[in-house]
């Protein structure tokens, strides 16, 4: 081989037997390894490249990626650690930290020698045999899957392998934290017996038909198989099984919904509980409370979720517009009317409609929609025969629609149709131990879109936390997308917040610090100076010229705190 061979010698507590390491050959490290009689319990897992930590919101705060997550909640004995040569370096990091952490458990390195990691073929064929051989060698009846790690192919390959029996795992999966801010892992198993068991079903039934009946099936270009509805048999009989609260936590997280205070839990679970009624949903919140995700959450889990859900904004149509733009008109119905339309409801026929800002719907229009709930007919602008139409509507509103009824501009009836199912969002002030939780995965975002990320300071963040946000979550989203345009370092602090003072503040002057030993006026000052000038030039869009005038200064004293501090601005 050449050169020195460096090993490492470990002694396993389970079965006291050696486990030979060869740092310079990994691959024939991997064979020495694998001979090891596994019993206990035991944990399969790809190296993913959030491995062993990932980039934190929190300056300081180290998160940890999905198989450290897994071992901080869980106890194993042995972790099969599978990797490619493209993750090789954060396989043996993963393992150093592994090592470090949870000494009792012994890591097992495998590579699978495939040049793409995401080709299904090559990367099936290896790591069945690597575990048909790991399964015949080990007494373990303990194992689980992590299949939160590695690419969309390799998550397939340990549903398949469960499926069909190769391996017998529990599959575990890692959530968003249960505590606020990067806190503990949020490990939970996924309920596969169902599907696992159609799945080999329709198999073992595509067999037999195949067999029996070559003139059933249909042959594809190379001579394959095709079964007709694999794949819509699975997802129907998933849905139909699947526990609803389990549907509400894989939605959450596809649809990117931060939930961690029992209000904002009640309203998801409310949310849940009307999606598959055939009933209007209405949304009442303050703007910015997450109207239009919840209205997605309930069109994902309805029976609709297979067809489109259009969005309709009522208070950006023009009000001579809007009878056409929802209910479509016949040609010549009007001037320039040259072609018939559908209209949006016509589009939307078989799937779900989200009238955002209800109460701006005009009045005149509101008894066609009332016709639509009732009745599922509208006529079109010009037509006097009646269209049919699904269609659910979901509609929301941040007015208080019992005094648009008192004032004449909203209709009772039309209420009291809509106000079927209601789900109420409460403001983000009211549930404050979101804010961290918000701020974490906000920051997550934004840093995908840029090229050096940023993290957040500890005072940064209890300056967000002590702020009443009346803007909700949309208002905290932009206030770190403007930290971030114009963080002066990587790590933002509370002068990089640019919001404005609390809401409740009757007298500014009253929220000064106190001075106390080792306060400094002068540095006090130095960041409420930024602050301004920072928010000058928000509102100015960056020119330097108008910032200045907002705040009674020289563009060159605004042009030297940016050269200063390395802001860039018009």
């Amino acid at each position: 081989m050449g050169g020195h061979v460096l090993y490492r010698v470990y002694t396993s507590p389970i079965c006291g037997l050696l486990y030979l390491e060869l740092a310079q050959y990994p691959v024939f490290a991997t064979t020495i390894a694998s001979t090891m009689l596994i019993t206990g319990k035991v944990l399969f897992a790809f190296v993913d490249p959030k491995d062993p930590f990932m980039p934190s919101a929190v300056a300081g705060e180290e998160q940890l990626g999905p198989i450290l997550s897994i071992l901080s909640a869980r106890r194993f004995d042995f972790l099969l650690l599978f990797y490619t040569p493209h993750t090789r370096k954060a396989a043996e990091e993963t393992r150093r930290a592994v090592e470090m952490r949870y000494s009792a458990c012994m890591v097992m390195p495998h590579e699978i020698p495939v040049s793409d990691p995401n080709d299904c073929s090559p990367l099936m064929n290896n790591l069945s045999l690597e575990v048909r051989q790991i399964v015949w060698m080990s007494r373990s009846t303990e194992n689980s899957v992590c299949v939160s790690s590695g690419t969309a192919a390799m998550r397939a390959a340990w549903f398949l392998l469960t499926a069909f029996g190769v391996l017998r795992a529990t599959h575990l999966q890692v959530g968003s934290p249960t505590q606020p801010l990067l806190g503990a892992a949020n490990v939970k198993e996924v309920q596969t017996d169902v599907w696992s068991q159609e799945l080999r079903n329709l198999m073992m039934s595509s067999i037999l038909t195949v067999s029996a009946s070559a003139s059933d099936r249909s042959i594809g270009a190379c001579g394959d198989v095709i079964s007709p509805h694999p794949v819509k048999g699975i997802a129907a009989s998933h849905a139909a099984h699947t526990p609803l609260h389990t549907q509400l936590e894989t939605a959450l997280q596809e649809l990117g919904l931060v939930v961690t205070s029992a209000e904002l839990r009640l309203a998801a679970e409310r949310a849940a509980m009307a999606a598959p009624a055939p009933v209007p949903v209405l949304l009442l919140g303050e703007s910015g409370t997450g109207k239009e995700l919840f209205a997605k959450l309930v069109h994902r889990l309805s029976d609709r979720s297979r067809k489109p859900m259009i969005t309709v904004n009522c208070s950006a149509i023009p009000q001579e517009l809007a009878e056409s733009a929802l209910f479509g008109h016949t040609r010549s119905a009007f001037t320039g009317a040259r072609e018939e339309t559908k209209g949006i409801f016509g589009d939307a026929d078989g799937g779900t409609i989200f009238l955002d800002e209800i109460g701006e719907l005009p009045l005149t229009l509101q008894p066609k929609l009332l016709r639509v709930l009732e009745a599922g007919t509208f006529t079109q602008l010009g037509s006097t025969k009646e269209t049919r139409v699904d269609v659910r509507v979901i509609a929301a509103t941040n007015r208080n629609l019992t005094e648009e009824i008192g004032a004449n501009r909203f209709r009772n009836d039309l209420y009291q149709r809509l106000d079927v199912a209601r789900v109420e969002l409460p403001p983000l002030r009211s549930r404050r131990g979101d804010i961290l939780q918000l701020a974490a995965a906000f920051m997550e975002r934004i840093n995908q879109r840029r090229r050096s990320p940023v993290s957040l300071s500890t005072d940064a963040l209890s300056r967000l936390e002590n702020y009443s946000w009346p803007g909700n979550a949309r208002e905290l989203l932009h206030a770190l997308e403007r930290a971030a345009i114009f963080a002066r370092t990587p790590v933002l602090g509370p002068e990089d917040i640019v919001i404005g003072p609390p809401q409740d503040a009757a007298d500014p002057l009253a929220f000064l610090p106190e001075p106390s030993e080792g306060f400094s006026m002068e540095t006090f000052l130095d960041q409420v100076r930024k602050q301004l000038i920072l928010r000058a030039l928000d509102r100015a869009n960056g020119n330097q010229s108008q910032a200045g005038k907002l705040l009674g200064i020289s563009r060159q004293a605004v042009s030297g705190f940016c050269k200063g501090e390395g802001v860039n601005a018009d």
